[in-house]
């Protein structure tokens, strides 16, 4: 009977590893899809910041540019 105990052993341990296996890659995918989602949501989120911006400075370079025509007028 010692001969056969190593390999019940074995073939109990088999299955574990392999469920732990499964579960560690499974709940990487998992984590890793999260991650490409968070990316995603950040790149939107500042690309949408970055056209806010852009749109901003193009105001406030007309408006520098209406005072100092303004101030030109005035100054004349």
């Amino acid at each position: 009977m010692t001969g056969i105990e190593p390999w019940i052993n074995l073939l109990i341990q088999i299955p574990l590893v392999g469920i732990f296996v499964w579960f560690t890659l499974e709940r990487d995918k998992r984590a890793q899809a999260n991650e490409v989602e968070r990316d995603t949501q950040w790149r939107d989120f500042l690309k949408e910041q970055r056209v806010a911006n852009n749109e901003a400075l193009g105001r406030l370079a007309e408006e520098i540019k209406n005072l100092r025509i303004r101030a030109a007028a005035n100054h004349d």
